[in-house]
């Protein structure tokens, strides 16, 4: 199935809707204090391994089977940022942005001490957030027989940080990797990574907007029903059956308001 470029950006938005509304929600998590200094708190830590499972998803590149290209979530909101196809008065200006501040911070490499009691070791680290995230994710979701590849990560990393071990040890050092960088600091960090994933959904409603007002159509029948016109482009029953989910989506505002983490939960890793 070739899919045109506004057909691709309807699938994305709706596959983004969809993995965002997974993990920013109430059952997930509370929302608490005021702005500018809001923070969230999981509802146990189950639930903080749950959105660290799908927040892996969210960073990681799309099926190579898949009916788009194969691409990250947040290099498919690039692509949309730079040639919108909804784009009336600016309005991807807000996602635009969002997601571009995500991105910066997920690259900055942080310094983080970290002890290793499994190997007796002490490590003073340099690794990107993306990769820790990612790293984390992936112990959540899988037994340490499955997770060779993070162990391979943690290698290389101590080996780029002055420290050499063995495939076995960081093998073990698996768990105390996960206690610092997922217990402790993906817990500092969950509020400010809501916050950038609040503000892409929120991005996704206010760049839609324009769009939604020029397709509804509402019939005159009691009570009243509503269909929508789709745009040009728009052929392919996949398309067009995303793109009718994806303005029922934005028929209202995201689950939960616009928000200020509090600046101490961003000063440290």
């Amino acid at each position: 199935m070739e899919l045109s470029i506004i057909e691709e950006e309807i699938i994305f938005l709706k596959a983004i809707n969809e993995i965002i509304d997974s993990m920013v929600n109430f059952e997930i998590l509370s929302l608490n204090g005021s702005d500018p200094d809001s923070s969230i708190m999981f509802e146990s830590s189950t639930h903080m391994s749950f959105f660290n499972v799908i927040l892996v998803d969210f960073l990681s590149r799309t099926d190579r089977g898949a009916p788009v290209k194969q691409t990250s979530y947040l290099d498919a909101l690039k692509s949309i940022s730079e040639s919108p196809c909804f784009n009336i008065n600016n309005s991807i200006e807000q996602l635009r942005l969002a997601a571009q501040d995500f991105v910066d911070w997920l690259k900055q490499k942080v310094e983080v001490d970290i002890w290793l009691p499994s190997i007796d070791t002490q490590a003073l680290i340099k690794i990107e957030r993306l990769d820790f995230l990612k790293m984390c994710g992936n112990i959540s979701k899988h037994n340490f027989l499955r997770a060779a590849g993070v162990a391979k990560g943690l290698k290389k990393t101590l080996e780029e940080s002055g420290v050499s071990i063995e495939m076995d040890n960081a093998l073990l050092s698996l768990g105390d990797f996960y206690g610092r960088f997922h217990t402790d600091i993906l817990g500092y960090h969950a509020s400010t990574i809501v916050e950038f994933l609040n503000n892409i959904r929120w991005g996704i409603y206010e760049y839609l907007q324009p769009e939604f007002q020029r397709s509804i159509v509402w019939d005159k029948d009691n009570p009243p029903m509503y269909r929508y016109t789709y745009p040009e482009g728009v052929s392919s029953k996949l398309a067009q059956e995303y793109y009718w989910a994806l303005m029922n989506e934005v028929r209202s505002p995201p689950y939960m308001r616009r928000f200020q983490v509090a600046r101490w939960l961003k000063l440290q890793y």
